[in-house]
């Protein structure tokens, strides 16, 4: 009963809000109502409709729509005050008026709510591949199962334990670890207000949260059983199957709101430029969620050894020009200076692969280069490999760092606060490409100039090569 008025009161709320919008929209427009012809005062209504639907819903923008045709009749068509009208063309102007407030509106809360699912479905993956990241760092059940509580309670304001006395109540959620036909524990949530209960997301969101933290629990415990060798290999897999039990969930919702937001940027013209600027926020941020869920599927095929290379004669040169090409727009004022020291042969290589691996360092490069620094790229020939190096004038790596930089998922700062912001996933795809192709890379201090980091890989001459 509690909930339901609660829902009455938000609701109540948020159409007062919508009668404020049309009343400012009103004030707004009286002083200039013999200033201005009376058929443009209508935008001063339309852009209060696109704000009451982008903030309030399309119950309040309908509502909003219909209390603005009768208040532009009553305080801006002569006779004033009145619902009269002289002119009997102002039937046209009111139902045109009304028309495309409504379609405006309609559309802008529609925008307004994919907006809001976007960002929603990204917090959601951000907390899942932390959740994952702080389970791969524990060594017990005990351990895990504290951190998933603490973790899944603060998440969703619930007290969540190991067994159901410490959370009573019908509205409990029981979340069974169960790997293999085998039960591993159990986890009870309940939420700290005991007149709220979980919505049906929040009970699928729970669910996958379990499933993670069954993986992990599944882990340790092959852990337990296994020799040293069998331990790693099982601990690989079962970190393959995470990053791709995440990427794979995400792909299906990336492809409806792909189509979504192309239908969208569709009717961009004739939507205001409030409602265009949310889109394309939208697109940013749709763009960015996709190159994470690209990297989860780069980086699981890689540990899964079923990377295909299709191996054709480059010079490296060429690659790391097509690399250049593709960080151009994130340079800004930075300057990238090329030096290829002596005759570099041709390589057989993954030409898009190897790519990927220079836009990557690129990419690091820049995001701990200032914005008028210098990143410097060399090239050079060895008896046996070609190899690259690419170094910026940032703040360099904390000594110790430098392998760790590789692993996945790492992205503490350690002092020099790279990597900060990515998903970990970058550099490690890097060392699995350059290793597939029998290569290998490092990453070091600059010692010339005491100031920045070098990162450099090598690609073997051999049977492979030209």
């Amino acid at each position: 009963m509690n909930i339901s008025n609660t829902i009455v009161k938000k609701r109540a709320i948020q159409f007062g809000f919508a009668i404020l919008i049309v009343v400012v929209c009103t004030i707004i427009g009286l002083p200039l109502r013999e200033k201005i012809a009376t058929i443009s005062l209508t935008m001063i209504y339309l852009t209060g409709v696109v704000i009451a639907a982008s903030r309030l819903g399309i119950g309040p923008s309908i509502a909003a729509s219909i209390l603005s045709v009768l208040t532009f009749n009553f305080y801006f068509t002569k006779p004033y005050h009145s619902f009269e009208f002289y002119d009997d063309s102002y039937y046209f102007t009111f139902g045109v008026m009304l028309v495309t407030s409504i379609i405006v509106g309609s559309m802008t809360a529609r925008l307004a709510k994919l907006v809001e699912s976007s960002r929603q479905s990204e917090t959601e993956a951000r907390h899942l591949l932390e959740f994952a990241k702080g389970l791969s760092a524990l060594k017990t059940k005990e351990e895990m199962l504290k951190y998933a509580s603490e973790y899944i309670g603060n998440g969703f304001a619930a007290i969540v334990t190991q067994n159901r006395n410490g959370a009573k109540g019908t509205n409990t959620l029981e979340l069974i670890l169960q790997s293999n036909r085998t039960v591993l524990a159990s986890l009870f949530s309940k939420p700290i207000d005991p007149n709220r209960t979980f919505s049906k997301s929040e009970i699928m969101l729970h669910q996958t949260y379990a499933s993670i933290l069954t993986g992990s629990l599944t882990r340790i415990l092959a852990t337990d059983e296994a020799s040293n060798h069998k331990i790693e290999i099982e601990n690989e897999r079962l970190r393959n199957i995470l990053l791709s039990s995440l990427s794979h969930d995400l792909r299906t919702p990336l492809t409806i709101m792909n189509g979504t937001i192309s239908n969208l940027f569709k009717y961009r013209k004739s939507l205001p430029r409030e409602g265009v600027n949310e889109l394309t926020s939208l697109w940013r941020q749709f763009e960015r969620l996709q190159k994470f869920v690209s990297n989860l599927l780069r980086m699981a095929l890689i540990t899964s050894g079923n990377l295909k290379l299709n191996y054709e004669a480059y010079t490296i040169q060429e690659i790391i020009g097509a690399a250049i090409q593709k960080m151009q727009p994130s340079l800004s004022k930075r300057k990238i200076l090329n030096t290829v020291l002596g005759k570099i042969p041709l390589v057989k290589v993954d030409g898009a692969l190897i790519e990927q691996v220079v836009a990557n360092l690129l990419d690091n490069a820049i995001n701990h280069t200032t914005e008028n620094g210098v990143i410097k790229i060399e090239v050079g020939q060895s008896e046996t490999s070609v190899w690259v190096a690419i170094e910026d004038d940032g703040p360099g790596i904390t000594k110790g760092h430098e392998t760790l930089m590789f692993e996945k998922f790492e992205t503490s700062n350690h002092g020099s606060d790279r990597q900060t912001s990515g998903t970990g996933l970058g550099l490690a795809i890097c060392k699995g490409i350059i290793q597939a192709h029998g290569g290998s890379i490092s990453a070091s201090n600059n010692t010339q100039s005491g100031k920045g980091a070098k990162f450099q890989f090598t690609i073997p001459i051999g049977k492979n090569n030209l």
